[in-house]
């Protein structure tokens, strides 16, 4: 399980995260977390690159943490806290660092556009269905021409599917 650190100022909210956390077998910790949670956008921001951050954000504040998200938090998570929430975002949080997709608050130039984001996740989808489109494209949930167009768009086939 994690080490993760609170930078929460509500007390309840600190103690309610902290129980679920801990309920779930990760440990609150001060020195080198692997996850930080923070209630304030702007403490987020601050953070080192490298650690996944999690902001808590009201519905009034969800639009603020989409910004910071895109400055390098790394994900937010919506007040009212709801059971196992908190845990799934941290094992998030450590499979994109493991993954190596934590970024840091100034790499906003390196992030891709959620077309590329999707191409990537088409074609990964693609190789998985040993390039079989039509059991891909039912995965994908969308149509086989739907798919062909997308890879299409995309500057051609899968790599490594003997198309050319």
């Amino acid at each position: 399980m994690a080490r993760v650190r609170l930078e929460i100022e509500d007390t309840a909210q600190h103690m309610t995260l902290k129980a679920m956390l801990e309920a779930e077998g990760h440990t609150i910790a001060p020195e080198d977390p692997e996850v930080v949670f923070n209630d304030s956008i702007e403490g987020a921001l601050s953070k080192p690159a490298g650690v996944p951050t999690i902001v808590l954000a009201t519905a009034s504040q969800i639009s603020d943490a989409v910004r910071a998200m895109q400055k390098g938090v790394w994900g937010y998570l919506f007040v009212p806290l709801r059971a196992g929430e908190a845990g799934l975002m941290v094992q998030r949080a450590l499979a994109a660092q493991a993954r190596g997709e934590v970024k840091q608050a100034d790499a906003v130039e390196a992030m891709r556009t959620l077309e590329q984001v999707e191409l990537d996740y088409i074609r990964e989808v693609v190789r998985a269905c040993k390039h079989n489109q039509a059991r891909a494209a039912r995965v994908l949930g969308i149509g086989r021409n739907t798919l062909w167009r997308k890879l299409k768009k995309g500057r051609g086939p899968v790599e490594g599917d003997g198309q050319d």
